[in-house]
């Protein structure tokens, strides 16, 4: 009976606890936290429109670089000249080239609108450009002829304004002042930072500004102490040419496992003085200092290879790059804005391999910055038409479109029609 008794007590008990737990309920407001702003993220491309401005233009989703038109009509932000676009993280750099000498920082605000960040003015133009972490972008100053230390600017993604400049050589050849011997310039061609690091690629110039290419048979990669800009020593290697190709910043590239990756172009057409040394890939590797040994890659000997104009890393080992069709073209030939001067193809780093791109027809494109990938396919703009002659004709007939290349199938997809002659970037970023 006792039992009994206990067990109708404690059912009374749990019944009066749900009637008051459920009036508390019913009499107090619910309260939900705060999730705070929404993280906006948008598409930005630096667009270069036919006529002499070019533009900094934002896209609602990656679905606007897969079809339809891409256009600053009516819309995008005009800007002075000729420019070149980088990004680091969430903020885009544009600095003129020369008819400009300031350099604007854009990212998002509050409310995922593009903005200014920040701005400053530099002396001489800016040619390389480096990503080094995601707060710093690094540019030096391009010199055309004179002995003098290269200038390296430290600038602030988070204001887009410039840090400091800091000077310091990085080759010293300064000849003995005659006309003969005249000594050389280096031209950066890419910056890389590693473990406390900066591996720096250039090719030489000869300082009386005629743009000669010295010792056209070996590639060079100048080892600095970061940040101090401490010069630890000069590596080079005889089985190529210099390293990268001017006006990108892609000459040499870090990859996921800590090994840099170089491309040397030895073309004529890309702007250096003939070459007799093969077009080809060197590395080094993860916690190494010199050029490995063991590995040389000769992409213009290669099945399906030739000259490389310009290489960007993708992932998983591999590369997207432009392959030159015909170096017979004359000095800088290719870098007009129009004809069928490049092939695309994948490069497998790993094992030594050259896959031509199918999907994309012989093309042009003088500039690429860092290329944007994004769930492991590459997107790229390309022109297709025959070459611009002196008094601009054909320019009116040719093409521009967004390729998305799948580095896996070496496959292209022609995605949205670009009303201009290129996209020098494109970016994505995120309040």
């Amino acid at each position: 009976m006792k039992t009994i008794n206990y067990t109708k007590y404690l059912l009374f008990l749990i019944a009066i606890s749900m009637v008051t737990i459920s009036c508390s309920s019913d009499d107090d407001p619910v309260v939900t936290p705060d999730p705070g702003p929404t993280a906006v993220s948008k598409y930005v491309v630096g667009f270069q429109s036919v006529g002499s401005e070019d533009y900094i233009l934002e896209l609602p989703s990656l679905e606007s670089l897969t079809k339809g038109e891409i256009s600053v009509e009516g819309q995008g932000t005009p800007l002075k000249g000729w420019r070149f676009f980088h990004s680091v993280k969430n903020t885009v750099f544009t600095a003129g080239y020369s008819d400009d000498d300031k350099c604007i920082a854009y990212g998002l605000d509050k409310d995922g609108k593009l903005v200014e960040k920040g701005n400053f003015v530099f002396q001489s133009t800016l040619d390389n450009y480096a990503a080094i972490d995601d707060k710093t972008l690094l540019a030096v100053e391009l010199s055309y002829g004179g002995l003098s230390d290269k200038r390296f600017h430290i600038i602030s993604a988070e204001t887009g304004k410039l840090e400091k400049i800091v000077e310091h050589p990085i080759d010293i050849d300064k000849g003995d002042g005659t006309t003969k011997n005249p000594g050389s310039i280096p031209w950066v061609t890419g910056m890389v930072l590693r473990d406390g690091k900066l591996f720096i690629s250039y090719h030489k110039w000869l300082a009386d500004g005629s743009y000669v290419t010295p010792d056209v048979d070996r590639a060079y990669v100048a080892v600095l102490k970061y940040p101090e800009f401490e010069l630890e020593k000069i590596i080079e290697d005889n089985r190529t040419s210099p390293i990268g190709v001017n006006g990108h910043s892609t000459g040499i590239e870090e990859t996921e496992n800590g090994d840099i990756y170089s491309f040397s172009t030895s073309a004529l057409s890309a702007g250096f003085t003939a070459a007799t040394k093969p077009s080809g890939i060197l590395r080094i590797k993860n916690g190494a200092t010199e050029f490995d040994k063991d590995y040389f890659f000769d992409v213009e000997n290669a099945p399906n290879g030739g000259k490389i104009f310009w290489m960007d890393y993708v992932g998983n080992g591999k590369a997207i790059a432009r392959i030159i069709l015909d170096d017979t073209v004359g000095d800088w030939g290719v870098f007009k804005e129009q004809g069928s001067f490049f092939k695309m193809v994948v490069i497998d780093l790993i094992n030594k391999t050259v896959t031509n791109v199918q999907g994309i027809p012989a093309h042009a494109s003088r500039y690429t910055s860092p290329m944007f990938v994004e769930d492991g396919k590459a997107y790229l703009s390309s022109r297709v038409g025959d070459v611009i002659g002196p008094n601009g004709e054909n320019a009116d007939k040719g093409e521009t479109h967004v390729y998305i290349v799948d580095p896996e199938t070496a496959v292209a997809t022609k995605g949205a029609k670009v009303q201009g002659l290129a996209l020098k970037g494109i970016f994505k970023v995120t309040n």
